[in-house]
């Protein structure tokens, strides 16, 4: 049996609109960006490589649920996937400026996910 905190978390996560759950995942991935810099910052490497790789768990996760009859999602493919390939030279060479180029990106496509589902709840209404 769940626990009434996981029980809340599972509900609000199945209650949510895709718009919602989109940017759930990019601010989850902001979030683990931003750890695993500051832990290779402190020289943790092992416990930041391990956050890079939920991170980009997240990226393919994104790339797998895209629509291919659209153009976008290939651009969102091609995206997702430098996002990957910066993670894994963050990761590799030991260097947070691949985070640090990315991580701009990011946060700009999770604030024009967030205004573009704004925009779709507003003319749902």
């Amino acid at each position: 049996m769940l626990n009434p905190f996981e029980q809340y978390k599972r509900t609000s996560v199945n209650t949510m609109t895709k718009g919602e759950l989109l940017i759930l995942l990019f601010d989850e991935a902001i979030k683990k960006l931003n750890q695993s810099k500051m832990l290779m910052e402190q020289g943790d490497f092992d416990n930041a490589n391990i956050i890079l790789e939920k991170t980009r768990k997240i990226f393919n996760h994104l790339i797998v649920t895209l629509d291919d009859k659209y153009q976008l999602s290939q651009d969102l493919s091609d995206m997702y996937m430098f996002f990957n390939a910066e993670i894994i030279k963050a990761s590799s060479m030991k260097e947070t400026k691949h985070i640090d180029d990315i991580l701009p990106m990011v946060k700009e496509l999770r604030n024009t996910w967030a205004e573009a589902d704004k925009i779709s709840r507003a003319s749902k209404n």
